[in-house]
């Protein structure tokens, strides 16, 4: 339902992708090219590091006694440079600008939804495993709370 004329001639400029690593990733990431490509619009392809991923829970492994743990910290950003570096190049080939950005916040659904309220995305597209009932209960899901307190529209790829 279009609740204002504003609503009614909305026009998508800016397309925030969320990615992470699980499969889904790939379907979405089509999509976000697919939809950037048809509206002549911009993708900024993020990829949250979870702040327990990067600070004292990482000591499970060890990190802090061993001076690992900058090098640890490293090497997740490294990694999600390289999922990103990905997008950036099938963006390139079908001609969208594609900018990327590495992001350490949690949860991590908060720092993808201040994320795109503070730059101004016209459209959130996210990937999900679609999951239901217990699942969902037990685990949460980052891509429901994204759709659910976005101050855009969110297109779940699955």
């Amino acid at each position: 339902m279009i609740k204002n004329m504003a609503q009614k001639n909305a026009v998508v400029k800016k397309i925030l992708l969320a990615i992470d690593k699980s499969g889904y990733k790939d379907k979405a990431t089509a999509y976000a090219i697919m939809l950037a490509k048809s509206l002549e619009a911009e993708i900024t392809v993020i990829y949250v590091i979870g702040k327990s991923s990067m600070g004292a829970t990482a000591d499970v492994l060890g990190y802090y006694r061993g001076g690992k743990l900058k090098a640890y910290q490293e090497a997740l950003k490294k990694d999600a440079e390289r999922l990103l570096d990905k997008v950036v190049q099938a963006g390139e080939n079908e001609g969208v600008v594609v900018r990327q950005q590495v992001l350490v916040g949690s949860p991590v659904k908060k720092a993808i939804l201040d994320y795109a309220k503070n730059h101004k995305i016209d459209l959130i597209v996210i990937g999900t495993k679609g999951m239901t009932g217990i699942e969902k209960f037990l685990m949460g899901s980052v891509a429901n709370d994204v759709i659910t307190y976005a101050h855009c529209p969110v297109l779940a790829v699955r």
